[in-house]
């Protein structure tokens, strides 16, 4: 392990206990340890569960933090504050997010929905302007049957 190495595992595990950094020849990587339990079998009749560490990649210090990026020398800050960003176990207003992009979707939905039923009637009114232009209402009444109680109330 590179002395670079050694000081941002140092860094890292005030973050989480179970990360750490490794030089892997071409860049450093970080890692969170786990373990997971494994079937063996001993014989035909008989199994036993043994315990193996099976370390899960975080992110590499490269120019896009994957895999297949150039190696980067990232300092100390870049790294921990991708790596909050990345814990989303540790993340305070993480509900709050989601119900912020939610109700921002929500939103959208309902924007989109008017626009296009707005949309839709603009396209349409000339042929509804055609289809109802046989329709004869000089011999509707003109007065507003909504309208006819609203005298009733100034005159008093």
């Amino acid at each position: 392990m590179s002395n670079r190495a050694k000081r941002i595992t140092k860094a890292i595990k005030s973050i989480d206990a179970k990360l750490y950094a490794k030089h892997d020849g071409k860049c450093i990587r970080i890692f969170r340890e786990s373990y997971e339990y494994r079937r063996e079998l001993l014989n035909v009749n008989m199994h036993f569960w043994n315990i193996v560490r099976n370390d899960h990649l975080v992110m590499s210090l490269t120019d896009n933090w994957g895999v297949n990026g150039k190696p980067v020398d990232w300092g100390i800050l870049p790294i921990m504050a991708r790596l909050k960003a990345l814990d989303l176990w540790n993340s305070d207003n993480l509900i709050n997010q989601l119900w912020v992009d939610h109700e921002k979707h929500e939103k959208s939905k309902e924007r989109s929905f008017r626009n296009n039923v707005e949309s839709f009637l603009g396209d349409f009114r000339s042929t509804f302007a055609k289809a109802t232009n046989d329709i004869n209402t000089s011999s509707l009444a003109k007065t507003d049957k909504r309208r006819i109680g609203d005298k009733k109330l100034w005159q008093s």
